[in-house]
Parts: C-alpha cells; sequence; structure tokens
C-alpha cells in the first residue's frame, strides 16, 4: 500500500509530534499514519517493545499521544498501525529536539522484532465526512482505501461531496470521516473510515438507496457510474484499537 522506508528517517518524523487538543481548529490538519509489520512469530516481541516505549513516554512526561490498532481482517492482517491525528507541519519543527532520545527507544525496544516498515500522510477532509473530527474514537474502524485514476480525484470528491448530502437528507446510521493521502505509494487515494464499537454497529451503506431518494434514479445511477471511470481498485481492512500499545497524556 505504501513505500518501506528507512526506519530511522520514518520514526523521527512520526514519533516527534506534539499531542494536539481536540478544541483546537481542526482545518486542514493531517494525519501520519505509521504501519509496523512485526517478523514472523514475533507480534509478542513487538507488543512488549510498544510497552517499553509507553513507559519510557511516561517517564519523560511527554504530552504527546498516539493510537495503536491491529488489522483483524482484510489487507494487511496482523499488522499494527500508529496514527498521530490532527497535526500542523510547524508540531513537526517544535518537537525536533527530542526526536533522538525519541528514536533511540525505539531503535532498542521496537525495531528487532520489525519485519518492515510503511508510512503515509493522509489530511482530513471535514467538508466530505460524516463524523466530526473531535468525536471520540472507537473500539474497531472499518477503513476502504479507494485509490483514483491519474487525474480523477476531483470527481472522486464531487462524489463523496454528494454521497454525504445524500445521507445526510436521509439521516442514515452509515457515519464515516474521509482522509486524502498526501504522501505515499500509489496516491492519489482516499481513506472512508467507519468507526463502531462492535461488529454489529457496521450497518450497511445503502448508498445508491439514499442517492435515489436525495436526486432520484438518474441522477444516482450516473453518480454511481462514475466510479467505474474513475477507480482504479479498492482495499479494505478492519483495524482493533489497542489502548495498552496507546499512550495518552496524563490528564489527556
Amino acid at each position: 500500500m505504501c513505500r518501506r522506508v528507512v526506519v530511522g528517517c520514518l520514526l523521527v518524523s512520526i514519533l516527534a509530534v506534539p499531542v494536539l487538543r481536540a478544541q483546537q481548529d481542526t482545518t486542514g490538519r493531517f494525519s501520519f499514519i505509521f504501519i509496523a509489520n512485526p517478523k514472523p512469530g514475533m507480534a509478542k516481541q513487538f507488543e512488549d517493545g510498544m510497552k517499553k516505549h509507553i513507559a519510557w513516554h511516561t517517564q519523560q512526561k511527554d504530552q504527546r499521544s498516539y493510537s495503536v490498532s491491529v488489522v483483524a481482517a482484510g489487507e494487511g492482517v496482523g499488522s499494527y498501525r500508529v496514527v498521530y491525528g490532527g497535526l500542523r507541519w510547524q508540531d513537526q519543527d517544535q518537537a525536533a529536539p527530542i526526536a533522538g532520545a525519541d528514536i533511540a527507544d525505539v531503535n532498542l525496544n521496537i525495531s528487532p522484532s520489525v519485519e518492515s516498515w510503511n508510512s503515509l500522510i493522509a489530511l482530513r477532509l471535514d467538508s466530505l465526512s460524516r463524523i466530526p473530527a473531535t468525536e471520540p474514537a472507537k473500539a474497531m474502524n472499518w477503513v476502504t482505501y479507494t485509490y483514483v485514476k491519474p487525474g480523477k480525484g476531483p470527481e472522486y470528491s464531487a462524489y463523496l461531496r454528494r454521497l454525504r448530502e445524500a445521507h445526510n437528507q436521509a439521516n442514515s446510521p452509515y457515519r464515516y470521516f474521509v482522509l486524502t493521502v498526501i504522501v505515499g505509494a500509489n496516491t492519489p487515494a482516499f481513506a472512508l473510515v467507519r468507526p463502531a464499537d462492535k461488529w454489529a454497529d457496521f450497518t450497511p451503506a445503502r448508498n445508491r438507496q439514499v442517492l435515489v431518494q436525495a436526486f432520484g434514479e438518474l441522477e444516482a445511477d450516473r453518480l454511481l457510474n462514475t466510479l467505474d471511470d474513475v477507480v482504479s481498485r479498492t482495499v479494505s481492512f478492519v483495524t482493533v484499537r489497542r489502548p495498552d500499545l496507546s499512550y495518552t497524556p496524563a490528564g489527556q
């Protein structure tokens, strides 16, 4: 899904990011998404290393936070995803002085159990989403990456805008937020993320039904047929959050 990179450079860029408060303006905010693939048979060692790294952050009284999840089904099953969300570009620069000690602890406790690292940067698109950025995370995420053909990003965005409008009009339970990948392999790409507390909460999309209700059959079919022209491929997976591997500063 994304390019393999040198571990040290990758983690300096990802782990040197301060946490951002939920009440801050989220316009133009982005996420670093870091994907770790443990060596065969070394998932436990990887998790033990992540817990040691949490202890390091705690000892430092670090005010940054990150959320870890594991892919439970679909593409990349068994991989771990570390997400730093709601970032600004200047946050990278401000945290640079502590990056060295952070990366040293990662290389000591985590890297020996990792077979490969991948990463991407994704911009959150609130105008296309049905979940506000300030809504608390849930236990699971159903993630669908849609890779669009070159030059077709605006058309796919237009489809997502109409889809959001239709679901809003229907007051449907199909809720999601949208990211667009701005750094990483296989761009342009969009990620539609559906949070849930349990599997039963993943309600059917019924996209055509709400599109017909909102715009009529002809327009609904035109919008859905647009996907055949703009979409290259899709990839989906379900992640389960691992609070025991995640870090949140005291008092947050």
